[in-house]
This record gives C-alpha cells, structure tokens and sequence, in this order.
C-alpha cells in the first residue's frame, strides 16, 4: 500500500468521472485526481461538515450534481458549473440521499421518511410512507422503484407511483449500505451482504463474513468489501469468495477501484492505493518458467489479475499444453503426462488433469479399436472414459454406425434382410446398439412410423412410441429431435424478448409435446397469457388494472408498452410539478386522466400536498 494523500480529515464519497477521480471529504473539500493519481484540481464547497460514516454525500448518475448533507440540511450544487443550486432543511436529521437520472434527488433519514425533490425546480415534489425506523441508504433501482435500507435490519423496495412497498427483513444487523451498479448490493453492520433481483425484489445470493462493515465497490464481476482492518473479495458472478484477507491494514474507511488501482481512506483522512496489477510481472515469470502453481497462487491471492494480460498469456498457455499432450497420447503416454506434469502441481486444476491423463491414456487403444473395426471395444472405452468421447475419433465411430444403421434401414425396407444382418454384424457386439439393433431387424415398421411421426411433428404419437420402445432414443431421429427442440426453445425465448408474442406461442404449442421441454414451454405459455391479459388492458384502456398486474408480475415491466405508459406518466408528472408552482389549475388538467388511477394517486396527491 502506498500513501499517495493525507487530506487530515475522513473521505466521505469517491466518485469517477471523465476518467478522472473525484473525492469528497467531511469539509465538502472536492479534490480531483488523474489516472495517475496526481492531484489535478479541487474546490471547496461552503456547507457545513457532512457524515462520512452516513451515505449523505452523493454524486448523480452523470456527476452533473453533487448533494451534501450535514444533519438536517441537504444541500444541491451543479459540479461541472461549481455552483450552488439550493439547501433543503427537514425536519429531522437525513442519513442518506440518492439521485434518479439527473432528474430527482430522494433523502431519507431518521423520521423513517423519503422525500422527492425535483432537480429542475429544485422543490420538494413528494413524500413516500413512513418507515418504522431510520432510514440508512437509498438508492433508486429504476425509474419506477426506489429500494431502502432501515436501521431494523429491513431492505424496502417501493414503487415511486402507487407508493405500494415490499419490506424484505433478510439481513442480521442494521443495514449500512445499498448500491446499484451490474447488480443490487446491501450490506450491514457486520458485512452480511446480500445481492438482490431488481425486478423481483428478492434475494439471489448473501454470504456472511461477520467484520465490522466500513464500505464495499461493486466493480464488474467484483464485490470489494472493507472491514476496518480486511479487504475482502468476493465473485458476484460465480458467488464464491475469492480472498477474505486480500489486504490488512488498520482504519480502512472507504473504497475504489480507479485506474486499476485499489484506492484507501482511513479514518483519519489518509490515502493510499495497491496496483492491482503489481504482481503481473511475477505471473510472467511464473508462466515462462512453466511454473502453474505459483502462477495460479498469485492469481488466487489477487484475483484482479484475471483482467490482465498476463492471465490470458497463462489460460492460451495452458490451453496449448493439454492440445499437445491430446496429441502426444496417440505416440507416447508418458511425454503427454511429462507435458502435463507442470499442471499437476496446481491444487484446483489437479482433479481435472488427473482425470483428462486417466481418461486420454486409452486415446492410442480407442483410436485403433475405431480404426480396425472393433466397435465392442471402441465403444466400451468410450463409455468409460468419457473424455474420449470428444476426440475426433469417436466421432468417425458414432458416423460410421449411423451411415450403417441407415444402410441396414434402407435393406431392410427394401427386403434385403440378409444385407441389412451382414452390415449390422460389426456392431452387434456393441450392447448399447443391440436393442435399436434388434428393433430394426425384427420390427422395422416401428422405425419408419417413428421416423414418419417425427417428419410429421407427431410428437404425442412419438412419445407414445418411445415409452413402448425406449431404444429409440439411442437413434439419429431421437438425437435430431433434441437439436430441433433446443434450437426452437431458443427461438422462443428470442421471441419473448422481441416482443413476438405470437410467434413465441407457437413455438411453445409445439414444444410442449415435447416431453423433454414440456416444463420450459408450460412456464413460457404462462408469461405468455399474462402478457396478452396485460396488453388487452391497456387496448380496452383499463391501465390502472394493467399496472396492477406489471406490480405482481415483474416481467411485464420489462415490456415497451409498459414503459412508454411509465414514461408518459413521468413526463407528465414533471410537467406538471412545474405548474404547481404557478397554476395548480393547469398542473391538476395535466394529470387529468389519472385521477382515478390508484397506481398513480398517491404519488399525485404527495404532490399536491407537498406543493402547498
């Protein structure tokens, strides 16, 4: 760790823009950085001292706005014209604040409440329900929900129209801290942290590390974590914890990943960065001298070295070494495992090469037993060692038995009994072809119909066949149907996500008779009637039962004709928040054909209130 600033006093907001690193401090300080972390300008702001250890001190999504709160005081500059816009007093101390697209700032605080304030105006524009307890954190998911953490342990999720909320009691201590960025992320006081669908509003993973929370950075796939004296890596995609002890080091306070450094503050104002790419260098190295172990030690150590070149050198290496040693198997089995040797030494890829040495050391016997014709054999080490089954001499195997199976299928059709036995022979000894074998010679009709079901698109008369014939799924007919059902499910899903309803039916008509995908056509037919019920909605111009149902079911928000009611209502809503400060009359004709919504009220008459 390297001191590169001592600014005296705690950071209470990092923040990157413009390539440029932004840091805030408890005296509302902006000091900005370059990628080289060399001080490149700053400014002070004239407000009172914030709360680093509150989440009162926050940047819009663009960094147009900055918003700094000191007790019951919020106040709103514009950071690219470094000028003060406006200072908002409440009643009762604000902990936290969030802004939505440039557009609204929420604060929320100790009287369980959050308040809208509309940038454009700069008044407040509405009141959302009281919490019970504190509000620590907000953070806007969409244009449509706001999610908050409670000093009760609670993760709300609120729709910003109807005010209708979801409390979600999953951590074990009051809640600390809600981001969004690739994911949904809170975390509390001893660093349970939970990673939330942001449409569903439930919980997709949590992992509990039992430190004292100071802050964590959601980067990419990354989750950093800090604890007071830990950092802590955790994988948001594969939901492991990579290093629990990435760095030690005393009143850590808050945390960035900028410039491919990680940077520090601690609580008494000092900054300090780690390249993360420091040891690359050694990873080279480690990779020239065929040394895995170390390599692969260095990377669980700093996971961050996975973005770097190094790392792609170290899997194309890799990758280099098993092709060769796939080769060397079919001459020399002990200068294949002599090339793999290196790769051994490496705990977590042991399992795996030791399998792929165990399974290619039968390459040299496969690949001659296919070559000579002896199937029974062939087959038999192939399904004992799988691996085997992805070299191109399993492949020449399984065509040379469907080419012969189809010659056989074509004598038999044409009464040449004796060909069809004779080109079969090679293949009789093979016990998992036997019984599709023995179905050719003695019922050949079952074949042609099932062939003729499947060319038709019989599949209830297919399925009826195969619970009679189970062999026919050791057939080229079955295997073709598997392909044409995963391929048509895809389509499917394409569709969905096209908005090609229709087409999107059909497709899931056909597969549910698919026994195979029956499950995954029933789930989409259902989205599917929700959808039309919701689109007939709105085409009878009921939309208050329309938004109803996108509450209750989270795909439909995801849908154009639901975000263009949305938008509307939001341009509409701004519009006339504008003209409830000079014409209520024209602000109340605006919203005119919402008043009898129940999804839109509340939201209509908080603004009201709150314009008085």
């Amino acid at each position: 760790m390297i001191k590169f600033k001592n600014l005296k006093v705690p950071v209470s907001r990092f923040f990157i823009k413009d390539n440029f690193l932004y840091v805030v401090d408890e005296i509302n300080r902006v000091l900005i950085f370059d990628m080289g972390l060399s001080f490149f300008k700053g400014f002070r702001l004239k407000f009172e001292k914030n709360s680093p250890k509150e989440n009162g001190v926050k940047f819009s999504n663009k960094g147009k706005f900055l918003a700094v709160t000191s007790k019951n005081r919020v106040g709103v500059w514009n950071i690219e014209e470094k000028k003060h816009l406006e200072t908002f007093e409440f009643k009762h101390d604000i902990l936290a604040v969030s802004f939505l697209n440039e557009e609204y700032l929420a604060c929320g605080g100790i009287d369980g409440e959050i308040y809208l304030i509309n940038l454009e105006i700069l008044k407040r524009v509405a009141k959302l329900p009281k919490h019970k307890d504190f509000i620590t954190d907000i953070v806007f998911v969409d244009e449509d929900y706001i999610c908050a953490g409670g000093y009760d342990k609670a993760v709300i999720f609120s729709n910003l129209s109807s005010f209708n909320s979801k409390k979600r009691f999953l951590h074990i201590k009051p809640v600390k801290k809600i981001e969004k960025k690739e994911n949904l992320i809170s975390a509390d006081e001893i660093s349970d942290i939970v990673k939330w669908d942001e449409y569903k509003h439930t919980s997709i993973d949590r992992v509990d590390f039992y430190r004292k929370f100071s802050d964590f950075w959601i980067d990419g796939e990354f989750l950093v974590i800090l604890s007071k004296n830990k950092v802590m890596i955790y994988d948001l995609k594969n939901e492991v914890i990579l290093n629990d002890k990435f760095l030690e080091f005393e009143n850590m306070e808050k945390v960035v990943i900028y410039s491919n450094k990680m940077i520090i503050s601690t609580t008494n104002g000092e900054l300090y960065y780690k390249d993360l790419f420091e040891e690359e260098k050694e990873l080279l190295d480690a990779i020239l001298k065929e040394d895995f172990k170390k390599a692969y030690d260095l990377i669980d150590k700093n996971p961050f070295l996975k973005r770097s070149e190094g790392f792609k050198r170290l899997i194309k290496y890799e990758e280099l070494l098993i092709k060769k040693a796939i080769l060397l198997f079919e001459k020399s089995e002990i200068e294949a495992v002599k090339v793999l040797q290196p790769l051994l030494k490496v705990p977590n890829k042991r399992e795996e090469i030791e399998k792929l040495i165990k399974h290619y050391k039968n390459l040299a016997k496969f690949k001659n037993a296919v070559l000579k014709g002896n199937y029974a054999l062939a087959y038999e080490l192939a399904n004992m060692y799988e691996e085997l089954k992805k070299t191109k001499y399993y492949k020449i195997l399984e065509l040379r038995w469907q080419k012969t199976y189809e010659k056989a299928y074509q004598s038999v059709i044409n009464g040449e009994f004796e060909k069809a036995k004779e080109l079969l022979e090679p293949f009789m000894a093979v016990t998992q072809k036997l019984p599709l074998i023995e179905l050719l010679l003695k019922k050949a009709e079952i074949l042609k119909i099932f062939k003729e079901k499947i060319a038709k698109k019989d599949f209830k008369g297919v399925y009826a066949l195969l619970k009679e014939h189970p062999e026919l799924k050791e057939s080229v007919e079955y295997q073709k149907l598997m392909t044409y059902a995963e391929n048509l499910y895809k389509f499917a899903l394409k569709f969905l996500e096209k908005e090609e309803f229709q087409k999107a039916k059909k497709a899931a008509m056909i597969l549910k008779d698919i026994e195979e995908y029956e499950d995954k056509a029933i789930e989409i037919l259902n989205m599917l009637e929700v959808i039309f019920k919701f689109l007939a909605l709105i085409a009878d111009n009921k939309i208050d039962e329309a938004l109803k149902l996108a509450e209750m079911y989270e795909f439909l928000r995801k849908l154009k004709s639901y975000k263009e009611i949305q938008e509307k209502f939001r341009q509409t809503l701004k519009q006339a928040e504008k003209e409830m400060l000079e014409n209520k009359t024209k602000a109340l004709d605006l919203l005119g054909e919402y008043k009898n919504m129940k999804m839109k009220l509340p939201r209509i008459q908080s603004m009201i209130k709150e314009m008085q």
